[in-house]
């Protein structure tokens, strides 16, 4: 437990928290700011947020988005990744026959010449299957993401309230110690006054034991409230991931 509050608990402890005097006396204080921040609720946005953007679950979510997000663009993709370009050149020597009917010697002449040309194309290497289902692969990617968003935003709305139930345990943990504290201390004072009157001999051993009995119950009733509030102060810190203390500073 930090020092803020282990503060808080003193003041509950010593009896003056919540009281209408302290209030009016003392500067404004860990306590106080305590008390406001309760009040008015200002922390539970803060720790709502900070608790979704910590969540291990959250961030696996947001995982598998990107992953999804990742594979539609493959799959948007895919069709020109199988086009290619095909060129080629060729350089070679081409022999024609030309034909002579002169007087003297007849038969055919050939000609020889040095020819070079390119050859330039597109191919496309893909399945015809990923032709016709393209339009069907593009939309079962965009319902992966659209599915990881929904897991996600299920997944933030159990924080949020998972977050509000830890707040609320909280907020009532404080209100039971400050309500024990009271009764202890009159239990305390009713001891201390009984314990006098017997030593005076004005009531019997039977009065002094039901009021001693009542205060050793208030002071187990203080007890148990005061470490119901040390857990939900520490469950409350370690769900949301923050420092309760920083928070409650920053209380207007």
């Amino acid at each position: 437990m930090n020092r803020l509050a282990i503060i808080a608990l003193t003041w509950l402890i010593s009896g003056v928290l919540f009281t209408n005097i302290s209030a009016k006396a003392q500067s404004p204080s860990a306590d106080s700011l305590l008390v406001r921040a309760l009040a008015t609720d200002q922390l539970l946005p803060m720790l709502i947020d900070s608790a979704i953007k910590y969540s291990p679950e959250v961030r696996r979510i947001g995982s598998n988005e990107d992953y999804a997000s990742a594979n539609l663009r493959i799959s948007k993709n895919i069709l020109y990744s199988a086009v290619s370009m095909v060129s080629s050149y060729n350089y070679g020597t081409n022999i024609s026959a030309i034909s002579n009917q002169g007087p003297i010697t007849g038969g055919n002449n050939f000609t020889t010449a040095q020819n070079s040309f390119y050859n330039v194309g597109i191919g496309l290497q893909l399945p015809i299957t990923h032709l016709i289902n393209r339009k069907s692969i593009i939309k079962a990617g965009q319902s992966q993401i659209d599915m990881a968003i929904a897991e996600k935003d299920k997944a933030a709305l159990f924080i949020r309230q998972e977050v509000i139930r830890l707040y609320q345990d909280f907020k009532l943990s404080l209100k039971l110690v400050t309500i024990s504290s009271i009764n202890k201390q009159s239990a305390q004072i009713n001891n201390a006054m009984a314990e006098k009157d017997f030593l005076n001999g004005q009531i019997a051993v039977d009065q002094v034991s039901r009021v001693l009995d009542i205060y050793n119950k208030s002071t187990i009733e203080f007890e148990t409230n005061v470490n119901r509030f040390q857990m939900m102060y520490m469950q409350l810190e370690a769900y949301t991931n923050t420092n309760l203390s920083t928070l409650i500073m920053q209380v207007k």
